[in-house]
């Protein structure tokens, strides 16, 4: 009963408090606006501790689907009245999922807990599938997608949306040398062609005052309104991103930020020599950004699908290939690989002392193969290097984890009663 109190009180802090305003659209969509795919994701997560819990209070499943669907339901008619809430179809259907998930993985928990060498097996070639497909949207997620658009538009330190506005002033911006006004741009087939070859785009300023958001400085956009590259300020940060397949997928974009380029005053005074000329390129190996004013600082931020993470989260995150960020994707790359160690051991019949070698060896051939799938094929295929070394190592850290896990729930399962 507890988990199912505080996973409704849960559901109530983040569906019925007002959000930020959004952009009207079909109440029939099932993946909605910028972030639908992210949405979804969350949507389905945030209901799986309710079917946890209903399952353990003991209700039934056809009971529990239909609370859950009905509960839903209910959250989308409530957030018609709500200030920056949008009710769609596809939230009651992934809300729906997401419980019903929870409530197959609690009343079924021997199952997947202790399955017998039969029962594993699909488990463990389910997990290396679904791990793959994880590694595949990474790569797609992060390697550039500018769109053959016929027109492209300058936008330079301008009002858009729901950005802050850049307070300094603009004074000259380019791709790799073509110049970017505030207007139609005359060759938007050379700007596409530069992008998509990790073209630099770069501006020269004059700084003004502290932004408590991302205050675009240079933003190119097409006719439908996507954003294709930015370079902007978010407090004393130099942002830089470009689009990629995660605009596609509907996924957070990759931001990647340098600290410190900008006055921390807030009172927006400058003057003529306190020009800044900032640049960011973007490739398949790292972001590279630049800002040199009284000084010079450069970041090459390295990218690999180990930061999938940031792209699936609540809010943006600002790459900087901090620690935190290495222990995050750490974590992530083990965390994906847990489930086929403990599979895998499992269907090798390890924890029963009566191990198959057979079993054992193809168990272990098997695993090493998904490993060079997802960290050197995968992607290859989109064009990026081989994983570094530090993903291969957490990946396999979360196999041999996964794998030691088998005997702790083999001693569990032989305790009395």
């Amino acid at each position: 009963m507890a988990i199912t109190i505080v996973s409704l009180a849960a559901i109530a802090f983040a569906t019925l408090l007002p959000g930020p305003p959004a952009a009207p659209g079909s109440h029939l969509c099932l993946a909605c606006g910028s972030f639908g795919g992210v949405n979804a994701i969350l949507n389905v997560f945030l209901f799986v501790p309710l079917g946890v819990g209903l399952a353990l209070s003991g209700y039934p499943g056809k009971r529990t689907v239909l609370i859950i669907f009905a509960l839903s339901a209910m959250i989308e008619v409530t957030q018609l009245a709500i200030p920056g809430r949008y009710s769609t179809i596809g939230d009651v259907l992934t809300n729906t999922i997401g419980g019903a998930l929870g409530f197959a993985a609690s009343r079924y928990a021997r199952v997947w807990l202790l399955p017998s060498p039969r029962i594993a097996t699909p488990f463990f070639i389910g997990w290396c599938a679904i791990w793959l497909t994880v590694q595949a949207a990474s790569g797609f997620a992060f390697t550039p997608s500018v769109p053959d658009s016929r027109y492209y538009y300058g936008q330079l330190a301008r009002k858009l949306g729901h950005f802050a506005v850049f307070r300094g002033r603009v004074l000259g911006a380019s791709i790799d040398g073509v110049s970017i006004t505030d207007t139609r741009l005359s060759d938007a087939d050379s700007v596409g062609r530069r992008l998509r070859g990790g073209g630099t785009v770069a501006a020269t300023v004059l700084p003004g005052g502290f932004t408590n958001d991302i205050a675009p400085i240079v933003r190119v956009a097409d006719a439908e309104e996507r954003e294709i590259a930015l370079l902007a300020q978010d407090g004393q940060d130099l942002l830089f991103g470009v689009r990629t397949g995660a605009a596609i997928l509907r996924l957070r974009p990759p931001l990647f930020a340098v600290a410190g380029v900008f006055p921390s005053s807030a009172k927006g005074n400058s003057s003529s020599t306190d020009t800044i000329s900032l640049s960011g390129s973007y490739n398949l190996c790292e972001a590279q950004l630049t800002a040199t004013g009284s000084a010079r600082q450069y970041r090459g931020l390295p990218v690999s699908a180990s930061l999938g993470w940031t792209l699936v989260l609540p809010f943006q995150w600002l790459i900087e290939d901090t620690r935190a960020e290495l222990i995050f994707s750490w974590i992530w790359m083990a965390g994906l690989m847990l489930p086929m160690g403990y599979w895998g051991a499992r269907f090798a019949g390890i924890p029963d002392a009566q191990a198959n070698p057979a079993l054992a060896l193809a168990c272990f051939l098997g695993s090493v193969a998904v490993l060079i799938a997802g960290l050197a094929l995968v992607p290859r295929a989109f064009g990026f290097p081989a994983a570094p070394t530090r993903d291969w190592l957490a990946a396999a850290t979360g196999v041999l984890v996964g794998g030691a896990l088998v005997w702790c729930t083999r001693e569990s399962s032989a305790a009395p009663g």
